[in-house]
């Protein structure tokens, strides 16, 4: 029997999670809309920056906020360091979509393999570095961890989406995301601002990786492809080139995620994400949000 106050903690649960899968939806959907490059590892890079937070945590005492500091930079480089090393050779191939999917599919196992065999398999978390670990609120509790992980996803996401609406980086790169001949044409220098864009992209999804040791128990080398999977499910729910659908695609995956937790059983839980994605693309392909 499922009580209105456990629906109501499913609700919480759903929109504070789908807020975080939200923004990693809009860096997927960034690199995609602009490159057209399916980024395979973009769940692999999580990974990493959750690893870089554990580390930093390890070493330094640093809890995953001001971590952030530190990750944001390196991961933007990173970022621009993959994409001069891999997509110009990417878009010379007779075939780029194709290319570009089998190269950062070699990318993700790369990283994912290098990261078990420098780590290992077990494990590895941050002990809350918190006072208190829940916010008790009209009778719904708030984990503390997920609240702030929700309240950065959103700080974050927002900043993103004033980038894209009002500098003229951002309307140049909605731009590309639109029509790259055209915005060519314009004199808009579209190698430089994809290098950004691709960077950008990276960066979001390290914002969510360097706070994913607040809101799970445990991080491991193979946790990137799940989140990869949750990304492509949300940017179909959003609408491929839609931003804003994006993150809104992110928090209805996150409350059916959550609903399907709570009326099925767990291990049947995460098969949603695959029968949300198959049901959308036979429903409406082109998203709840056409672009």
């Amino acid at each position: 029997m499922f009580t209105p106050y456990m629906i109501g903690q499913a609700l919480i649960s759903g929109i504070l999670m789908g807020i975080t899968y939200g923004l990693m939806g809009a860096g997927f959907n960034l690199i995609y809309g602009v490159l057209r490059i399916v980024n395979l590892a973009h769940g692999d890079f999580l990974m990493l920056a959750a690893f870089a937070a554990y580390w930093l945590n390890v070493f330094w005492g640093l809890d995953p906020l001001s971590s952030l500091p530190l990750t944001l930079p390196l991961f933007f480089l990173l970022g621009l360091l993959l994409y001069y090393l891999v997509v110009p050779k990417i878009r010379q191939a007779e075939d780029p979509e194709t290319t570009s999917f089998l190269a950062f599919f070699g990318i993700s196992l790369a990283l994912s393999t290098g990261a078990f065999i420098a780590w290992g398999a077990t494990p590895r978390g941050i002990p809350n570095p918190y006072p208190i670990t829940s916010l008790s609120i009209g009778g719904f509790f708030f984990p503390i961890g997920r609240l702030i992980g929700a309240g950065v996803s959103l700080l974050v996401a927002l900043l993103f989406l004033y980038l894209l609406y009002y500098t003229y980086t951002g309307k140049a790169l909605r731009a590309l995301i639109d029509n790259s001949n055209a915005a060519q044409i314009l004199g808009i220098n579209i190698h430089r601002l994809s290098a950004i864009a691709f960077a950008l992209g990276i960066t979001l999804i390290a914002v969510v990786g360097t706070i994913t040791p607040l809101m799970f128990p445990g991080i491991l080398p193979s946790m990137g492809f799940p989140f990869t999977i949750i990304s492509i499910v949300v940017i179909v729910l959003g609408g491929l080139g839609n931003p804003i659908g994006a993150i809104v695609g992110g928090i209805i995956f996150g409350l059916a995620l959550n609903l399907a937790g709570l009326f099925l059983s767990l291990s049947l839980a995460p098969a949603i994400s695959f029968a949300v994605l198959i049901l959308m693309i036979m429903w409406r392909p082109e998203g709840l949000f056409q672009r």
